[in-house]
């Protein structure tokens, strides 16, 4: 049986479906951290930011906000 790591992203998807809310990026960033137990050291931090930021399920809202695109998630690919 094969066992699935949430990754960064899907822990960012797990928070705001939770919240129901953009978020701010560094509160965002940080509550990952803390849900993969990982020290929050500046590379560390960054890191997160970076696999967020390449997540298409994940949108940047403007003003350092975040949020979960629902829409993207159910579209039938082409």
């Amino acid at each position: 049986m094969m066992t699935f790591k949430k990754s960064e992203a899907d822990w960012a998807v797990e928070i705001m479906m939770r919240k129901q809310e953009a978020m701010f990026y560094s509160d965002l960033i940080n509550e990952i951290a803390d849900m993969m137990v990982k020290n929050k050291d500046t590379a560390t931090l960054t890191s997160i930011y970076t696999r967020i930021n390449l997540d298409n399920r994940l949108v940047y809202q403007g003003e350092g906000f975040w949020f979960y695109d629902t829409n993207r998630l159910s579209r039938p690919r082409v």
